[in-house]
């Protein structure tokens, strides 16, 4: 094929006419880096590979975009940008933005974590759910939540159960009901009964003083 005209579109976008009736749109920076001009014989196989190389830049220049909005793991990109630009160019973009230090799943990691269990105050299996479906690894999502001390765990447990379910442990029947809202939240039994055990303790000693 003939390019027979080459000119500026819109923007960043040249219009190339190929043999006189066939219309293509390339970025300007795809055009010189494959040395496209007027007058150049251009076979198929060279324009999807322009095309190709096109797309990626798209892709590099979105990742980058997402990035610079907020902090992303490695799978949650990949599966932000496979959407728009497909699975082989999504993998290459994420590669492309990891090599210059902008992806980091272990600090992602620790941050989420640290969000989910002191700022939603999940459970550890409900908030290890929720980072395997944003795409962390389970390696990663399991070294991020043990840094979690039964002790600290137990501490936001307590904080839930006295400022939404003080009035509801006052019967065996109330417990129960708690205890199962508590499990949906990603909390064990076993922490639930231990810190139900204390907050009931709790309320029988302020009735006390308060006689």
């Amino acid at each position: 094929m003939l390019i027979t005209a080459l000119s500026v579109y819109k923007g960043d976008t040249l219009e190339a006419e190929l043999d006189g009736n066939r219309k293509v749109y390339i970025n300007r920076f795809a055009a010189l880096r494959f040395g496209l001009s007027k007058g150049k014989e251009i076979t198929e196989e060279r324009l999807c590979e322009i095309k190709d190389y096109d797309t990626l830049r798209k892709a590099k220049k979105r990742a980058l975009y997402l990035l610079g909005e907020r902090a992303y793991c490695t799978g949650e990109l990949r599966g932000k940008l496979e959407k728009t630009y497909g699975a082989e160019i999504a993998e290459s973009a994420v590669e492309y933005v990891s090599s210059l230090g902008y992806l980091n799943d272990e600090d992602y990691a620790e941050k989420y974590a640290d969000y989910l269990i002191t700022s939603k105050r999940h459970g550890i299996s409900r908030a290890r759910r929720e980072m395997l479906m944003k795409g962390l690894s389970r390696e990663v999502t399991d070294n991020a939540l043990a840094e979690f001390t039964e002790e600290k765990l137990d501490e936001e447990l307590l904080f839930v159960i006295r400022r939404k379910y003080s009035a509801k442990i006052g019967n065996i029947d109330d417990r129960r009901r708690t205890a199962a809202a508590l499990a949906r939240r990603g909390y064990d039994y076993g922490s639930i009964k231990r810190c139900i055990e204390i907050a009931v303790n709790e309320k029988l000693d302020e009735e006390f003083e308060e006689e």
